[in-house]
């Protein structure tokens, strides 16, 4: 879907110094931080196992989760503050490119205290308990979807299995192929598939259905590597740095994606209400054990129970995952009361607040 280009003032502001040292920082910044992967506990493998094999067994407990040593980042968070001190004045859009240094700088404190009692404290700021309609219509979905009945799924194939052409791993290096991205095997990885800067990981040891891995494709390729790659051709900096928000309102794109193609259903939607139920468990600071417990009597298995538990789990509390639903409640009225909206998400990194300001053009007439 094609965009309007920005007016000529939007271009020359965001090209003067100020605002290219400052995209120049946010996108150092996200790559030194990496919130989500140092989250992940270097034993997350055997701990989810162990803790599998205790609650099977009527053992319930809290994980006993390991980290690598968290960063130091005083100085690119007080970077980060001066940045968003310095720009945040300078009109729409400078206060937009703020918002993503103060989100960064955020990110950076948690990230400092990973494993600590710290962490959920700075990660309920950078993913909050929210209450908004976006959240009512979250939790209804969840309501409705948590026993969702699978459907009849095709044969099984092992997700990092390369002599197996229908495998994911396959599949995603096919659909990315003349994309400036690489496939690889991520074996300490909590989702099946995930983008970072330059890759795509897969999980290892996952069994996926053709359907199922026809989605994942479909999520990460259309939902986040190709906006990513459009971004690029772009004049204005934000698209390929990011907005605030930007990561959590691209997965409720990318879900809207996997709703429009027909595959958001059965065991995917059991899956995101899942992790939205433990998210916000864990966010409310429910113990672990009571978290797993609570998905067992909902119906879900052993094994996904505590999947999605260590997800949300993670750090010390992350729980990231209640912004997948929202997100999507969030993206689908956007699109349907503004379906122009949808083409800023097709051609970079924005939240549905940012690509408005986009498409206002930032306060600034067309030339």
């Amino acid at each position: 879907m094609p965009i309007a280009p920005q007016p000529r003032g939007v271009i020359e502001l965001d090209r003067t110094p100020l605002f290219q040292n400052t995209q120049q920082l946010l996108r150092r910044a996200e790559t030194e931080i990496r919130l989500i992967d140092r989250a992940q506990p270097t034993n997350a493998v055997p701990e989810r196992e162990a803790l599998i094999l205790d609650f099977g067994a009527g053992r319930a407990r809290a994980p006993v989760f390991e980290y690598a040593p968290p960063p130091q980042l005083g100085k690119l968070r007080e970077a980060l503050a001066a940045a968003a001190a310095a720009i945040g004045g300078l009109g729409a859009l400078g206060a937009v490119y703020a918002a993503r240094a103060e989100e960064l700088e955020c990110e950076a404190r948690a990230a400092e205290c990973i494993g600590t009692p710290a962490f959920a404290a700075h990660c309920a700021r950078r993913y909050p308990l929210e209450s908004s309609p976006d959240a009512d219509q979250a939790d209804s979905w969840t309501d409705r979807w948590i026993q969702a009945p699978d459907q009849a799924s095709s044969k099984l194939h092992r997700s990092d299995d390369r002599s197996d052409p229908e495998s994911l791993i396959c599949a995603l290096e096919r659909a990315a192929e003349g994309l400036p991205v690489r496939v690889q095997v991520r074996s300490n990885q909590a989702a099946a598939a995930a983008v970072g800067e330059g890759f795509i990981g897969v999980r290892p040891g996952l069994w996926h259905s053709r359907e199922s891995v026809m989605r994942i494709v479909l999520h990460e390729i259309e939902g986040h590597v190709r906006p990513r790659v459009l971004a690029q051709r772009e004049a204005l900096g934000l698209f390929r740095v990011g907005s605030a928000n930007s990561s959590d309102d691209e997965e409720g794109r990318a879900l809207l994606l996997e709703r429009g193609a027909g595959v958001l259903e059965g065991a995917r939607r059991r899956e995101l209400a899942r992790r939205h139920f433990a998210a916000r468990a864990v966010r409310m600071q429910v113990p672990f054990p009571e978290v797993v417990q609570q998905l067992l009597d909902l119906g879900q298995d052993i094994t996904s129970a505590v999947e999605a538990a260590c997800r949300a789990e993670r750090g010390g509390g992350l729980a990231r995952e209640s912004v997948y639903l929202i997100s999507l409640a969030r993206v689908t009225r956007a699109f349907e009361a503004e379906p122009e909206l949808e083409g800023y998400f097709e051609h970079g990194r924005v939240s549905v607040e940012a690509a408005r300001a986009c498409r206002a053009g930032f306060g600034f007439r067309s030339a």
